[in-house]
């Protein structure tokens, strides 16, 4: 009996009542062989993969099967002789509830793919949703406009007054009130809100698409992001916080005990979320995101508080000729332990021996590699957090694409100090925020900084995603990753200071909500994942409802956080 006619009571290939689900199509295959022949398949994301098994087809039958339509899948099928030959190799990109025929022969060793059933359209309920909130926009644009209007407010002399304001508040610091209680900066909240709420997001399912899902292994999506966003703005933060802390003539070391104080107390929410899908203390989970949230921000806080200057505007014209790179030079301390530690990183990366791999692998074992490192997950990083934690790791060892894996955790230990640099890379934006005045000045150095950190990371992986000296992985929190993720944090930055800060075109609503708040709202959401009414079970998942379920915990989520505003509350740590 084949693998696939193993399922046939329950096959949705098979029986018209049995619906099939998200990214799925069926693939019959009519094997005009008097044999058995063998059938392989593989998602073209599965690096240097070969030889998987698919289906055992019998000779004579139309067998019938559910593939998976997220990746393009390659097969191809050997039957038994001496030689053991493949034939038909082929790529082939299957469309979701499409139904998909194959023809194989002696005569005809194989025929094209044909569709006989149309897939559907699988993007269309992205498309909708987002003209949905295009309209909602429109109509709370709208809305304020005639509250204005009926409130008198568009007066001509108010015009003028709100003219006036305009240029004044360009050519003045950018650092605005955002609620009643407290004065700060609206792009950086703006930005903290962004990256949390795609966070929430695309942790409750990002409508099970592959772009809002973490990538297999190595590779960039859109949920690759967010984490590291998240990570680098908390940097910047670190910059304007320990300043203000130092000029009202705090000491040092009880600036560091309160960082202490901050880290531990993420660290123990940290270990109570990961206890929420626990059974006992012996499978508890060590690392998580808040731990190595609560790590990068001990480290580079306590960096700069140390180092630090008090009155770093009194020394601008103190460099000479590097004056340009004085945000730099005057930080040189700081950069030199920073590089200590990536290189640190590295180092330990590709030469620690890891028993029975290669030194230096980088890969996620299972069939990549054609299956010759199977017990390799993560290389030196992976053996690290095996080692130190044992079982208390991130314990999902299926993977979509490249079957069964080690126990890799991607908030472990390596993947902890790598995130140390991105978290410095913002602590350096902030300087830049603080030390130019002008937003021509701070814009051109964040963008020279976002192209030279791309430039590095595309150095580094060869402008590819599988080769180069070091692949893009979020995974692994790879070096070429963690300077692609801050090329692009500098990037966006640079646009909502621009937008929101010194031109004010936008309020940074209703991000900038999200952003007082986040840890607030990334623990809520936690521990409310798949409670009503956030969320409820679906008895037939599509992309249609999972979707409009997830964009509707998110936007929950999103009205929580502007009540918290409106009622002035700001939960910090």
């Amino acid at each position: 009996m084949s693998i696939a006619n193993q399922y046939i009571i329950t096959n949705p290939c098979r029986d018209a009542n049995i619906s099939l689900g998200i990214d799925e199509a069926c693939f019959n295959i009519f094997n005009e062989y008097n044999r058995s022949v063998t059938l392989y398949s593989y998602p073209s994301e599965c690096y240097l993969c070969k030889n998987v098994l698919r289906a055992y087809l019998p000779g004579g039958e139309n067998t019938s099967f559910v593939i998976s339509t997220k990746y393009p899948l390659h097969i191809f099928y050997r039957y038994f002789t001496p030689e053991a030959h493949e034939f038909c190799h082929t790529t082939y990109n299957f469309k979701e509830h499409g139904s998909y025929g194959w023809n194989i022969s002696e005569e005809q060793l194989c025929s094209e793919i044909y569709t006989i059933h149309e897939p559907i359209n699988s993007y269309l309920p992205i498309f909708a949703a987002l003209m949905v909130y295009v309209l909602l926009m429109i109509l709370c644009g709208t809305c304020k406009i005639i509250i204005r209007v009926i409130k008198g407010k568009l007066s001509s002399n108010n015009v003028h007054d709100d003219l006036d304001r305009l240029q004044e508040a360009e050519t003045s610091n950018p650092i605005i009130g955002t609620n009643r209680s407290s004065t700060r900066i609206r792009s950086v909240d703006t930005f903290r809100g962004i990256a949390i709420l795609l966070m929430i997001f695309v942790n409750n399912g990002g409508g099970k698409y592959v772009f809002f899902n973490h990538s297999a292994w190595n590779g960039l999506t859109v949920a690759d992001l967010v984490l590291p966003w998240f990570a680098w703005i908390m940097g910047l933060s670190i910059t304007i916080s320990k300043r203000s802390e130092l000029r009202v003539s705090n000491s040092r070391k009880k600036i560091i005990l309160r960082c202490l104080q901050r880290a531990f107390i993420l660290v123990l929410l940290g270990l109570m979320l990961n206890s929420i899908h626990t059974d006992s203390l012996k499978d508890l989970r060590f690392p998580g995101v808040l731990q190595l949230l609560a790590v990068s921000y001990f480290v580079c806080a306590t960096i700069e508080t140390i180092f630090m200057k008090m009155h770093s505007q009194d020394d601008l014209f103190q460099f000479g000729r590097f004056t340009i790179l004085r945000d730099i030079v005057s930080n040189w301390a700081q950069w030199l332990i920073i590089l200590t530690i990536v290189a640190t990183h590295t180092l330990i990366t590709f030469l620690l021996p890891v028993p029975n791999c290669p030194t230096g692998y980088l890969g996620p074992g299972g069939y990549s590699n054609f299956g010759k490192f199977p017990n390799c997950t993560g290389g030196a990083a992976g053996y690290i957090d095996r080692l130190v934690f044992g079982s208390h790791v991130y314990s999902k060892t299926k993977n979509s694409v490249y079957g069964t894996i080690l126990p890799h955790d991607p908030e472990g230990i390596m993947n902890t100090i790598s995130m140390i640099l991105v978290v410095y890379l913002g602590v350096h934006a902030g300087k830049i925020l603080l030390l130019y005045y002008q937003c021509n000045a701070r814009v051109v150095r964040w963008l020279l900084w976002s192209g030279v950190t791309g430039i590095i990371a595309g150095v580094l992986c060869h402008f590819d995603k599988e080769s180069g000296v070091i692949p893009v992985s979020k995974k692994m929190m790879s070096l070429s990753f963690v300077l692609t993720v801050s090329c692009f944090a500098f990037l966006l930055y640079t646009i909502l200071h621009f937008l929101v800060d010194y031109k004010q075109y936008w309020s940074g609503a209703p991000f900038i909500y999200a952003g007082l708040n986040p840890i607030t709202l990334y623990i809520g959401h936690t521990i409310t994942m798949g409670l009503f009414p956030w969320a409820w079970k679906l008895l037939h998942p599509t992309h249609w409802s999972m979707l409009a379920m997830n964009l509707w915990t998110t936007t929950l989520w999103g009205i929580i956080a502007y009540w918290l505003y409106w009622k002035d509350i700001i939960i910090s740590i």
